[in-house]
């Protein structure tokens, strides 16, 4: 079994994301992202938000969205995590 720590999640997501925006034809030049995890009683994770700051020229703030939610979608680090609520938001960095 492979356990995957906070920040590597946040780094997969970042990296996810910046992958997708060289796919789109923009060059990032940071995006970091932290996440927040919201346990419940047992404990399990009833909630997951991150927050993902990216310094990318040229894409309009709905192609930044885009991105985001392609990212939150398809990244594999939320993918293992399906049925739980998880939120994104997206900032550009100027």
């Amino acid at each position: 079994m492979t356990i995957i720590s906070k920040k590597q999640g946040e780094n997969i997501i970042s990296k996810f994301m910046s992958a997708l925006f060289k796919k789109a034809v923009f060059e990032p030049m940071r995006i970091t992202t932290t996440a927040a995890v919201q346990l419940g009683d047992a404990p399990t994770i009833n909630l997951i938000e991150l927050d993902t700051h990216a310094e990318v020229p040229n894409p309009t703030e709905a192609e930044l969205q885009k991105c985001a939610e392609e990212a939150k979608k398809g990244c594999p680090f939320p993918g293992a995590l399906a049925g739980l609520e998880i939120r994104m938001q997206a900032h550009r960095i100027k």
